[in-house]
């Protein structure tokens, strides 16, 4: 009895599908699409898109608080969560140093700065006490982390514009903390360098610590990390404290640049922290959060608005083309996910 065979495909068809999945070509989307637009908008706007000044202050120094806060949104969703609180607790935490910082009250009234360090200190304590708190509800009593960190977001804004009386904090105190954040080293912004730093600190606790690996764990599969002997509720916890941290220090650091606490300034970064991780986890890996990716769709998301910003597009519909793009940017690893599972 003759035993068949399927034959192989023609030539060499079978290792040329092989060379050309989704996933190899996968890493030049995000930077294909960056070139794509600064070619785009460079064209359109040579005189005022081209600068220097728009594409180092413009555009990167712009998003530098929010690649802090999109970073340490990256670690909580590394754990299979994600933290809407993360504009509310900016504020609040920056809204608590700046009372500290100012050179005038409320009323308009001048008096003495308090101290740098305790305003610091005290912006990071009730960065980490809020994502404490949005960690234990989800982590310890089992709130959907939707619910809970949405509710603390209001929590935290309302307890931020009860900090300030609804005002912004003007004349924080022109020393060290402000200085730093609206100085330039090399001609490029210290905001950048900051943030570039606190980056690569996220980063290097996701990929090179075990603490990371626990996290990653924890996000791919929670029973098998939890039969492995690592503490589920504890990785949680961590993450979201991490979280409440970085959202701090990304307010305090816009406070910083800008001279003037502006409690609603953060509340867009609830968002756009979490679009840009999902625009990280399609065009980087396929479907991990992973902090190159992020602070690639931060970079991205930002290009957009600014290119848009200099068109005559009503400023509702660039709304709705960044969003649309971002939509967009994930249907491609969606698509080849459900090709794959057929």
């Amino acid at each position: 009895m003759t035993e068949t065979t399927t034959s192989p495909l023609p030539g060499n068809q079978a290792s040329w599908r092989g060379a050309f999945t989704f996933d190899r070509v996968r890493p030049l989307l995000g930077p294909a699409a960056l070139i794509a637009m600064v070619i785009l908008f460079g064209s359109l706007y040579p005189d005022t898109f081209l600068t220097k000044t728009n594409l180092v202050e413009n555009i990167l120094q712009q998003v530098t608080a929010l690649a802090i806060v999109a970073a340490v949104q990256t670690v909580v969703m590394v754990v299979g969560e994600f933290d809407l609180s993360v504009g509310g607790l900016a504020a609040l935490s920056t809204g608590f140093a700046a009372t500290i910082l100012n050179t005038a009250t409320i009323d308009g009234d001048p008096k003495q700065p308090g101290s740098l360090l305790l305003a610091v200190f005290l912006c990071v304590l009730v960065g980490l006490i809020g994502g404490a708190v949005s960690g234990t509800l989800v982590s310890y009593l089992g709130v959907l982390a939707f619910i809970a960190t949405l509710s603390m977001n209001e929590v935290f804004k309302n307890l931020a514009r009860y900090r300030v009386q609804g005002k912004p904090v003007y004349g924080l105190v022109q020393n060290n903390f402000v200085a730093v954040a609206q100085g330039k080293t090399w001609g490029v912004p210290n905001t950048i360098y900051i943030s570039a730093l606190i980056a690569l600190v996220v980063w290097f606790v996701l990929d090179r610590t075990t603490l990371g690996r626990k996290m990653y764990a924890v996000g791919g599969n929670p029973d098998a990390a939890r039969y492995s002997g690592i503490n589920v509720k504890v990785v949680k916890w961590a993450a979201f404290a991490i979280c409440g941290v970085g959202a701090a220090l990304g307010g305090l650091m816009q406070a910083a640049y800008n001279a003037t606490a502006n409690t609603t300034a953060p509340e867009p970064w609830m968002l756009k922290s979490i679009a840009a991780v999902f625009l990280g986890m399609a065009l980087l890996r396929n479907g991990r959060p992973n902090l190159p990716g992020t602070i690639l769709g931060v970079i991205l998301f930002r290009t957009l608005e600014n290119g848009l910003s200099k068109t005559d597009i009503n400023n509702y519909l660039q709304d709705v083309i960044n969003w649309a793009a971002v939509i967009v940017a994930v249907l491609p690893p969606a698509i080849a996910r459900i090709r794959e599972n057929r």
